[in-house]
């Protein structure tokens, strides 16, 4: 069987754990010969650091290349050529579609048309906060060529735009099968009118990956909270992820930014101080330098603000981890303060507490359907003297906090599953 996933962001760390975990997952019900080809934004360095994978460059941009300048004029040109060519070549006439590509778009074209299944990878990408027309294309020419289209775990929405709400609609009407992390996508569909029949919220793809035997964590036996782990041979470890955000409500990038820089710091240093923890900066985007965003720059910039005191048990990990070695890294800490929602997933994985940060719905509605709303901590509403009252009160209750957490991952890990035997579903009919 031929698999296609597309729209993969490899480089960035979380969508690498989404699209390992889709692989693992469908290998497993689809059987292992299934031949899966990627096709991302940066495939030539994506292979690099995942040379496991049959990367290939997104069709949008292998097609809507243009003149510097001349883009505005020339890309819906390039686009609307292909997809010409792609309804022909759905129709049976290969060769007339032949005439209006070059022999990549040729071969890009061919992959599709021979894939038994196309899966528009998981992820928070159909949101008018990013440019989702790279996105629709790709569903447009799947649909062309008469392919069975599959969105996996999706947080999307919500759509105001009117050109949006259509072109979006038109095209999850006619989708096989469409899983969403949460209710709040699927509202968001059903009330630009795309049809119930196909919508199944789900559990982000993450909770499949394969990632081997549990590891062992390094806490005392019998430790009740972060408190009695320390003792003059071991310090408290925290983990912190964070990021750069531009997309704040009701207050500028600077302004936001500097409150949430701020409620961080205040943070680490009063889990150096108060709870004599040592603290490392790590997480998902960061160690690949060809990548857009860097999460260690904005953690370079958290300690650079902290006393010289406190910085002494403060280190950031630049370092690149792929998402199965990161996961056994985390389970060595015994808290983890996590922004990316995908660093929280990876800590839940690996038996670790979480404080999570949201800055996008996805989070929220993550942790509130583990029961565990109570410890997310809004990116829009953080106070510093608020935020580390939630640092000791998770710290002072961890085995309850990661009893919960644990019921939880298996929940949303067997739920997850079943979106791959979804799948399987929609192939045997």
């Amino acid at each position: 069987m031929k698999v296609i996933i597309s729209n993969t962001v490899a480089l960035n760390g979380g969508d690498a754990a989404i699209l390992q975990a889709i692989v693992d997952a469908l290998s497993d019900e689809l059987g292992k010969d299934t031949r899966f080809t990627v096709f991302d934004s940066q495939p030539e360095t994506a292979r690099r650091y995942y040379p496991d994978f049959d990367f290939q460059k997104l069709l949008y941009l292998k097609v809507a290349r243009s003149p510097s300048g001349l883009g505005p004029i020339v890309r819906p040109l390039q686009m609307r050529r292909f997809e010409t060519a792609a309804k022909l070549w759905g129709r049976g006439q290969k060769s007339a579609a032949k005439l209006l590509l070059s022999r990549a778009e040729v071969e890009a074209l061919q992959t599709y048309a021979e894939a038994d299944l196309i899966i528009s990878t998981g992820g928070t990408y159909l949101v008018e906060n990013y440019d989702i027309e790279p996105r629709l294309f790709d569903y447009r020419i799947a649909l062309a060529l008469g392919r069975p289209l599959v969105f996996y775990t999706q947080s999307l929405g919500p759509f105001r735009e009117p050109q949006n709400q259509q072109r979006v609609r038109d095209i999850f009407n006619q989708a096989s099968l469409v899983l969403l992390r949460d209710a709040r996508s699927k509202h968001h569909l059903l009330e630009i009118g795309v049809s119930p029949d196909n919508l199944h919220v789900c559990a982000d793809a993450v909770f499949a990956l394969d990632v081997g035997p549990k590891p062992a964590t390094p806490a005392r036996e019998g430790a009740d909270t972060i408190s009695d782990t320390t003792d003059n041979t071991r310090r408290p470890k925290v983990a912190v992820s964070v990021r750069h955000w531009s997309h704040f409500e009701n207050l500028s990038t600077d302004e936001g930014m500097k409150r949430y820089c701020d409620a961080i710091a205040a943070g680490v240093t009063h889990l150096v101080e108060h709870h004599q923890a040592d603290v490392t900066f790590i997480s998902t985007c960061q160690g690949i330098p060809e990548y857009w965003t860097h999460d260690s720059k904005t953690a370079h910039a958290i300690v650079d603000t902290l006393p010289d005191a406190v910085r002494k048990h403060v280190n950031v990990d630049d370092a690149f981890h792929p998402p199965q070695d990161l996961v056994k890294t985390l389970a060595a800490f015994d808290a983890v303060i996590a922004t990316r929602m995908h660093m929280a997933i990876l800590a839940l994985i690996a038996g670790t507490a979480v404080l999570p940060v949201s800055y996008e719905f996805k989070t929220t509605e993550l942790f509130e359907r583990m029961g565990a709303g109570q410890w997310v901590e809004d990116i829009n509403t953080i106070d510093a003297d608020a935020f580390v009252q939630k640092i000791d009160a998770l710290l002072a209750d961890l085995p309850g906090v990661k009893a919960l957490l644990a019921k939880g991952v298996a929940e949303q890990r067997e739920i997850a599953l079943e979106g791959a035997r979804k799948v399987k579903k929609l192939v045997a009919s």
